[in-house]
This record gives structure tokens, sequence and C-alpha cells, in this order.
């Protein structure tokens, strides 16, 4: 038994309204694909890879040079970010009484960093979660919603901290449109958590949507929005999510900063953190396949401007990159070593 999952077969007798219930909000998610076509991402993603490559071949015996012993504990503290991030999930899924361990949300958290990698999707990782998670608990908005929520603060925690940073920064030192993204993104995320909570524009979609006959959907989407806004209505969890995220992402540039010592000479951590954060906000661009190229290359471009030379900057981003796929390898075992989820029939969701 890998991180204490179990194994389960699902039950042929599942009810069809049961069924039903699940499948708009999970194939919403199966649908999605990104704002690029498949094609033209996978182009940009070996584009930019072969570009970070043909850096660091050139110099490639900056990896004869890397201190090795340090790699197995920057991996240390990746795992550890996974856990607190499947701990900031675990809040909504407590709050909603969904009867779930930790053990079980921290395996499935790797599972859908295994599916984030081998999906051409930006969010194959989270349909997988909620999935799971539905067909555990038997109750696919609650679950559904717990996942959007923990992604939607962990990107937010992301987001704001390249703000912070961008502010502080020397002007011109990084681009001005690259910046305003960045701020874009922070505000368009704390909107969004307003307009959910508020449940602004919700009844006059629904007044259209009855017009056109359309009632049982009008009637999941104020079942979606209640449940959201439930979430969203507890400032206390929100608060502790948040700053698990800060610690999340702390975490991972300790990792980060590891390997950099690893490769080269140290620099500031007034310097590596600032730089850090606008790389982690660029790999949120949805324009390659799990961030590959768009990573990398961001790596050697702002730990550049913090006087790392390119090809080192490069070897940093690889190794980083095969710690995310050590991930994924321990979330694909653990997704062969279970079976599907049996549900708990539930009669009625419990508010949130």
């Amino acid at each position: 038994m890998l991180l204490g999952i179990d194994s389960c077969e699902q039950p042929e007798n599942m009810s069809k309204t049961q069924s039903d219930n699940e499948n708009p909000l999970i194939a919403g998610l199966k649908r999605y694909r990104g704002s690029l076509p498949l094609g033209l991402r996978i182009v940009i993603a070996v584009g930019l890879m072969a570009f970070v490559v043909s850096l660091v071949w050139q110099d490639r015996h900056q990896f004869d040079d890397v201190d090795w012993t340090l790699i197995p504990l920057a991996w240390s503290l990746t795992l550890l970010s996974t856990g607190v991030k499947a701990f900031r999930w675990s809040l909504l899924v407590r709050q909603s009484h969904l009867d779930i361990p930790y053990r079980r949300l921290l395996g499935t958290y790797f599972v859908g960093a295994f599916f984030n990698t081998i999906l051409p999707s930006s969010v194959g990782g989270d349909a997988v979660r909620a999935v799971d998670t539905a067909n555990k608990t038997g109750r696919a908005v609650d679950s559904t919603s717990s996942v959007l929520i923990e992604r939607g603060m962990g990107l937010l925690a992301i987001a704001m901290a390249g703000s912070i940073c961008a502010l502080v920064l020397e002007p011109d030192v990084v681009p001005l449109p690259f910046l305003l993204l960045v701020h874009a993104m922070t505000l368009a995320g704390i909107s969004g958590i307003v307009v959910l909570r508020q449940g602004w524009f919700i009844q006059p979609i629904n007044g259209v949507l009855r017009r056109f006959k359309l009632g049982k959907v009008a009637d999941k989407v104020d079942q979606v929005q209640r449940t959201l806004s439930g979430h969203l209505g507890r400032p206390a969890v929100l608060g502790q999510m948040f700053v698990l995220s800060v610690l999340a992402n702390a975490l991972t540039m300790g990792a980060t900063y590891l390997v950099l010592v690893a490769v080269t000479e140290p620099i500031k951590v007034a310097a590596f953190v600032p730089m850090i954060a606008l790389a982690t906000v660029a790999e949120l661009i949805p324009i390659s396949i799990a961030s590959l190229g768009v990573k990398e290359s961001a790596y050697v471009f702002f730990l550049g401007l913090a006087d790392v030379g390119s090809a080192e900057a490069g070897v940093i981003a690889i190794i980083m990159r095969v710690l995310t796929w050590g991930h994924a390898l321990v979330g694909g075992i653990v997704f062969m070593t279970r079976g599907s989820s049996k549900p708990t029939p539930t009669d009625t969701p419990v508010p949130s």
C-alpha cells in the first residue's frame, strides 16, 4: 500500500442520477485544452527546449562540476512542498465534510502531478483530482469546487509574490509588458475570488438560461455557485490556505536555490528571490505543454538578470525539470497501484 491508498473496485450499480450530477463539472474540466492549439504548444515546447539545450550543450562540462549530493535534499524540499499543498487542499475537504484522509489526498495530489506531466492540458491533473475525489465521496460539486479553489489560491499566491517582487525591482530591469501582465494576473485573481464569493451575475445568467428552457443547467449553476461561495465564505480558512501557499512556494524556492548552489557559485538571496518568483509566474503562461521550454527559458532569462551564466542557468533548469519528472514518477506509481474509488453514498450535500 503506497501513501495509504486503498484499492477498491468501482461498483457497477452506480446510479444514473449520481453520474448525471458528476458529468457537467467533470466533463467541463476534461474538455479544457488551454488557450492555444495543441500543435502550436508542442512547437513552442520543442523550440524553447532546443534553445535551452543548445546553451547547455556548448558548456556541457558544467554537469561534471555539479555537487550531486545537494540534489536529493532539493528533491526532498519539493516533495515537502507537495505535502504542504495537499494539506492546503485538505482544509477545504474538511470544510465540506468530505470523508477523505490526508494520506489519500496526498496520493491523489501526486497522481495529479503525473497527469499534469503527460497530458497536453494545463489542468489535466486538476481534472483527475476532481474525478477521484468525486468518485470517492459521490459529491461532484463539492469535490470539484475544492480542487478549483485550492488551485486558484496557489496560483494567486504565486502571482502576488511576483507582483510584490516586481514592485521592489529597479526600473527597466524586467520588460514592462511582462510586469504589467504579472500585476494583471494578481488583480484578476483577487477579483475572481470576490466575484465568486458574492455571486454577482449569477442571477442574470440563470434568468437567461431559464428563458431558453435550460432550467436544469440553471439549477446546476446555482448549486456550483452556492458551493463556491461557501468555500470562499470562510476568511480564516482562506487565510490559512494563503499562508500554506507561501510556505509551499518558499520550499520550492529553497529547492531551486540548493540546485543553484550545486551548479554554480551562490548568489545573494535578495537577488535570487525576486527573479525566481518572476520566473515561476512566467511558467503559468499556457503556451506550452506542462510549461516545457517555458520554465527553462524563464530560468535562463531571469537568473541571467541575477548574474548567473546562461549555461549554468540552463543546467539548473534541466535539473529542476528532472525533479518535476520525479514527482510525476511517484504519482504514476501511486496511480498504477491504486484501483478506482468506491463512492460513499450521500443523499444530500453537506452545506459548506
